[in-house]
């Protein structure tokens, strides 16, 4: 498969001198955010790099966006909360259900008269297709790693990798996460996740979700035109 990346750089972030890639739910000291927000940061940078690199995107949500696409910490949590209330609500003790997360991107881009839409879930054989279509078209992907679904084994979860050098290094694992996609590379996928860049193996998340999970659950967002 060959490289297929974003046009830009994505969202960044500087906390304590640092850059950031895309935002992170533990920087948030509400517990509910904290624990259960990563859909709310999928969703919120996803519209974030639309708005800075699409014009028809943009909005008044976010009128004061640096151009240089980089966000100084405190304006980023203002502006996360605001599309938590306004767009991404979720249920504490649970999180974002998938439909939560497709409804308030598409309560965004009608409200604000972007001819997008985003849905969730497409046939397992077409996801990296339509992963390649919307990198392609300079959209980010939010993929959802659904929870395990067997009542026995619930605790199987996703490596995610860090590069060094030619190596891809197992960092830590996940599941019952949202992560933003940024390039698929060969066999792996660029992932923004707790505000820093890992890789997933792309066949070990189709074992993940045929053995563990499902695609009615782990899947991609497709955001395509109206």
């Amino acid at each position: 498969m060959k490289t297929i990346r974003l046009k830009y750089p994505y969202v960044a972030v500087m906390k304590d001198r640092t850059l950031s890639y895309g935002g992170n739910q533990s920087w948030f000291q509400g517990k509910i955010l904290k624990k259960y927000g990563c859909g709310v940061i999928a969703g919120t940078d996803v519209l974030l790099y639309l708005s800075l690199h699409k014009e028809y995107c943009r909005s008044k949500e976010f009128k004061e966006e640096e151009d240089s696409g980089i966000w100084e910490e405190e304006r980023y949590q203002q502006l996360v909360r605001t599309m938590h209330h306004r767009y991404f609500p979720l249920i504490p003790g649970f999180g974002m259900p998938v439909w939560f997360l497709a409804a308030g991107m598409n309560h965004y881009f009608r409200k604000n008269r972007i001819p997008l839409k985003a849905s969730f879930g497409v046939l397992g054989r077409n996801i990296w297709i339509r992963m390649a279509a919307m990198l392609t078209h300079d959209i980010p992907v939010v993929l959802a790693i659904g929870p395990n679904l067997s009542l026995f084994r619930r605790k199987n979860k996703l490596n995610f990798y860090v590069k060094k050098g030619e190596m891809y290094v197992c960092a830590c694992q996940a599941a019952a996460h949202f992560v933003t996609v940024t390039a698929m590379e060969g066999k792996y996928l660029k992932i923004s996740s707790w505000g820093k860049e890992y890789f997933l193996d792309i066949q070990e998340y189709m074992d993940y979700v045929k053995e563990h999970s499902s695609f009615l659950i782990s899947n991609i967002f497709y955001i395509r035109k109206r």
